[in-house]
């Protein structure tokens, strides 16, 4: 009876390994996170945005009925032309200085080990009038409360340092964001 059916084995469908299946799996998940990483990321559109103002002066010409010298005397070309000691006034006077400006952003990071701590110090940052531009934490050996500035910001790391008391200020290190300032949490608060 079974002699009338063909000895052909029935189709198989593919079932990949499991390596394969735990493989993407994972650019699954981490594409996922990239995304999200990406869209949720607090970074400024424009480094220009967290640069110092730079002072400049322009010199105001004076108005054309005032004469530089007395009507008695006539002018020479070397009284009607301002010294370059008039026309621009020092940075000084025109505005603050740069370190004199809380204008970086902030972020705390906690290698501590105690449980929020960047969180709870991250308050005292901006009460000092800073703004905080991220919490995290921090693996790796730093022996004690550290401020850390890109290039162009180590007068704002050192009143940061100050405003919040921490002794040690150090140029920041390869994977430390460049546009802010970073305060890494090792010691007591």
């Amino acid at each position: 009876m079974v002699a009338h059916r063909k000895n052909v084995p029935a189709p198989r469908a593919f079932v990949p390994s499991s390596w394969f299946i735990v493989l993407t799996v994972m650019v699954v998940i981490g594409g996922a996170g990239w995304l999200g990483w990406l869209l949720l990321d607090d970074d400024p559109a424009a480094p220009a945005d967290t640069a110092a103002p730079v002072a400049s002066a322009t010199p105001t010409p004076a108005p054309a009925d005032e004469s530089p010298t007395p009507a008695d005397e006539s002018p020479t070309p070397a009284d009607e032309s301002p010294t370059p000691a008039d026309e621009s006034p020092t940075p000084a006077d025109e505005s603050p200085t740069p370190a004199d400006e809380r204008t970086a952003p902030v972020s705390v990071l906690n290698n501590s080990g105690v449980v929020g701590a960047a969180r709870a110090f991250s308050a005292k940052v901006t009460s000092t009038g800073w703004t905080l531009g991220g919490v995290g934490n921090w693996t790796g050996s730093i022996p004690s409360n550290t401020v850390y500035y890109p290039p162009g910001l180590q007068a704002q790391a050192e009143l940061l340092a100050a405003d919040v008391g921490i002794a040690r200020v150090r140029p920041s290190v390869s994977p430390m964001r460049t546009d802010r300032l970073t305060i890494i949490l090792s010691g007591t608060q």
